[in-house]
C-alpha cells in the first residue's frame, strides 16, 4: 500500500504523541499536532480535517502498513497505546524485508577498494546482526562476481577522489612488456572495470590520446594538487565504449562490420548474451547462425571470438580471418611441441 510524506508525517506525529503518555489525546489535540508537524516539515498551512486523522488511525490499527497499532480508547474521548512500549519504528521486519536486507548487504559488501565502503561497513555490519537476530542465518541466494586476489584495487579510492576533484597524478607504471617502471603525470578521467579488471582512462600530460592503464600494473600513485589539471576536448565517457569490447581502442580507429557463423550449439548462447549491442542476425540454418557485429577490432575481441573454440568461425573482414588463423595457427603449434 504505497503511502504518501503527508501521510507519513501524520502517523509518525501521532506515533509520538501516543508514546507520551504524561498527558491524554483527544481527537482534537491529535489534529493540532499533526497540523504543527506538516507545517513544520513542508509548510503545509491547511487544517488537517478531523475524519483524515481517523482514517490514520484506522490504518495504523490495521495491517495494511504492517503497523498493527494497539490503539485504544480511553474514557471513550482519550487515545492511548494499550502497550505502553509500542511504536511504530519499533515494529518487526517482515520475512521479506529481511531477505532483501540480506542480499543488499551482501551486495554492499562487493564494493571494496573505495573510502565509501569504510564509510558504511560499520552500518553494514548493524544491518546484518540485525538480520541475523531476526532469523537464522541463511546462504545467500545471489553470488556476484569477485575476485578476492585482485592486485591493485588498493588504488580505486585515490583514483576516485582525483577523478572526481579534477586531479593530476603521478603514476609509477610498469606494464607486463617493460623491464622496469616509468612515472607519468597523468590526467584520469574514468574508472572501468572489465571482467573484474579495474582500469584508468586519461590523458598524460605529453600526449593527446586517451590512454588506458591497468591497476594492477600501478606501484604508487602521488596527487599533485598543483599540477594543471588538462581534460580532453572529444573524451566521452558515455560513448567512448560504444563501439568496442573491453576497454582497447584508438581514437582514430573507426568501426568494421565483421561477420561470423556459430554452430547449432553456440548460436543460442551468443543469441541469449550479444557478443555487442550492434549484433544482428543475417541467417539461420540447420548448420548455425550467421551473425554481425560492427566494432573496432581490438584484444578484447579477438579473446572474445576465439573463445568460442571449434563453434565458431570469423568470415569477414579478412584482416580480422587472418589474425584469427594466425593465432589459432600458433596455439596448433604450441600443441604440438613434445610433453615436458
Amino acid at each position: 500500500m504505497p503511502v504518501n510524506r503527508n501521510a507519513l508525517i501524520r502517523y509518525r506525529t501521532i506515533d509520538k504523541c501516543l508514546q507520551n503518555r504524561r498527558r491524554k489525546w483527544s481527537i482534537d489535540d491529535l489534529i493540532d499536532a499533526c497540523n504543527d508537524a506538516l507545517y513544520e516539515y513542508e509548510g503545509i498551512d491547511k487544517s488537517v480535517s478531523m475524519r483524515t486523522i481517523r482514517l490514520d488511525l484506522n490504518a495504523m490499527r490495521s495491517d495494511k502498513l504492517g503497523y498493527n497499532a494497539p490503539i485504544i480508547v480511553k474514557d471513550k474521548k482519550y487515545y492511548t497505546y494499550e502497550d505502553a512500549d509500542y511504536s511504530i519504528t519499533n515494529i518487526p521486519l517482515t520475512t521479506q524485508d529481511l531477505t532483501i536486507l540480506q542480499e543488499v548487504s551482501h551486495l554492499l559488501r562487493q564494493f571494496k577498494g573505495f573510502s565509501h565502503f569504510n564509510e558504511v561497513s560499520e552500518m553494514i555490519n548493524k544491518l546484518e546482526d540485525k538480520i541475523h537476530s531476526e532469523q537464522h542465518q541463511q546462504a545467500s541466494v545471489i553470488d556476484f562476481e569477485k575476485n578476492e586476489l585482485l592486485i591493485g584495487i588498493e588504488w580505486l579510492d585515490i583514483v576516485y577522489k582525483a577523478i572526481v576533484s579534477e586531479t593530476t597524478v603521478l603514476l609509477t607504471y610498469q606494464s607486463f612488456k617493460a623491464r622496469q617502471a616509468s612515472d607519468i603525470i597523468f590526467y584520469p578521467y574514468l574508472l572501468k572495470e572489465y571482467r573484474n579488471r579495474w582500469f584508468i582512462l586519461g590523458m598524460n600530460k605529453h600526449g593527446k590520446e586517451i590512454t588506458t592503464f591497468a591497476l594492477d600494473r600501478i606501484q604508487n600513485i602521488q596527487l599533485l594538487p598543483d599540477e594543471l589539471f588538462r581534460t580532453h576536448k572529444h573524451f566521452d565517457a558515455q560513448t567512448y565504449f560504444r563501439d568496442i569490447i573491453g576497454v582497447t581502442r584508438n581514437f582514430a580507429d573507426k568501426p568494421t562490420h565483421i561477420v561470423f557463423i556459430a554452430n547449432s550449439y553456440h548460436a543460442p548462447y551468443i543469441k541469449t548474451k550479444p557478443i555487442h549491442f550492434s549484433q544482428l542476425i543475417v541467417e539461420e540454418s540447420k548448420q548455425g547462425t550467421t551473425f554481425s557485429i560492427d566494432v573496432i577490432p581490438n584484444f578484447e575481441l579477438e579473446r572474445e571470438l576465439i573463445g568460442f573454440g571449434e563453434g565458431l568461425k570469423v568470415v569477414s573482414p579478412n584482416t580480422l580471418v587472418r589474425q584469427i588463423k594466425r593465432k589459432i595457427r600458433l596455439m596448433n603449434e604450441l600443441y604440438q611441441l613434445p610433453e615436458s
